[in-house]
C-alpha cells in the first residue's frame, strides 16, 4: 500500500489486528432466548423466528407471562420460512422447531408431580400414559409410538429431571421425532420443558443443528 508520496505506509499491528476484527465479524449466529426471572435459557439460530405469540396463546388458550411468578411462560421458534406452532402440535414437521415453557405448579398438586409427569406433559411418553391413550381409542391421532431414548438428569442445585428422545405418527402423517428435555426444582413448585420437533429425515440431515439447540437448555435453581 503506497501513500500519495509513493513512500510505503506501514500500518501498525494494532490497526492490522482490529481491521481483522471488524473483517471476520458478522451477525451473531445465535439467537439467546432468556427468562431472567426463572433462571433459563436457551440459544436457537439467528434463522430460527419466533412463532407469533398471539397464535401460541390462540393454539394453546395460555397467554404467555413474564415468568412463573405471573403465569405460564412460553416461547416457540422456527425454522421454517412460515413460522407456525403447528410445526410443533401439527401433523407434520418438515423443518426444526422448538418450543420451551416454564409453568407454575399449584401447592396442592406437588406430591402428585413425578419425572413421568414431565415426560408425559406434551405427548404421552410413558408406559403409563400411552396405556391411557390407547384405552381412549383413536382420538389422540397419535400412533407408532417409539422410545429412542431416555435418561434421567440430575444436574444439582435441586434441580431433576429427563431427556426423552420418542417419534410419533399424528393423524397418520409420517413418524416424526420428538427430543424433549424437562426439569422439576426441588419443591416441584416450577416444570421447565424444552420439545425440539421435526420429521425423521429433517432430524438425520439437521441432528447436529438440533443437538446445539437442545443441549443449550438450562436451568438454574437459586436466588
Amino acid at each position: 500500500m503506497a501513500g500519495r508520496t509513493g513512500r510505503p505506509v506501514l500500518l501498525g499491528a494494532a490497526v492490522v489486528a482490529a481491521l481483522t476484527l471488524l473483517v471476520g465479524c458478522g451477525a451473531p449466529s445465535w439467537t439467546y432466548v432468556t427468562n431472567s426471572a426463572d433462571r433459563t435459557y436457551l440459544k436457537v439460530p439467528t434463522s430460527w423466528k419466533q412463532v407469533d405469540p398471539a397464535q401460541v396463546a390462540s393454539q394453546l388458550g395460555v397467554e404467555s407471562a413474564d415468568d412463573s411468578s405471573q403465569g405460564v411462560w412460553i416461547e416457540a421458534y422456527d425454522s421454517d420460512a412460515q413460522p407456525s406452532l403447528n410445526h410443533i402440535i401439527g401433523e407434520t414437521a418438515q423443518s426444526p422447531a422448538i418450543l420451551v415453557t416454564v409453568q407454575p405448579i399449584p401447592e396442592e398438586s406437588r406430591g402428585q408431580i413425578s419425572l413421568d409427569t414431565v415426560r408425559d406433559f406434551i405427548y404421552p411418553v410413558s408406559q403409563s400414559a400411552r396405556q391411557q391413550m390407547q384405552l381412549g381409542g383413536a382420538t389422540s391421532g397419535l400412533t407408532g409410538f417409539t422410545l429412542l431414548g431416555d435418561e434421567v438428569l440430575t444436574p444439582g442445585d435441586g434441580i431433576r429431571g429427563v431427556h426423552s428422545v420418542f417419534s410419533y405418527r399424528v393423524n397418520g402423517g409420517e413418524p416424526q421425532i420428538f427430543d424433549q428435555t424437562g426439569y422439576l426444582n426441588d419443591d416441584a413448585s416450577k416444570l421447565y420443558l424444552a420439545l425440539a420437533r421435526c420429521s425423521v429425515d429433517c432430524f438425520e440431515k439437521r441432528q447436529s443443528e438440533i443437538d446445539g439447540v437442545v443441549s443449550s437448555f438450562t436451568v438454574r435453581e437459586g436466588p
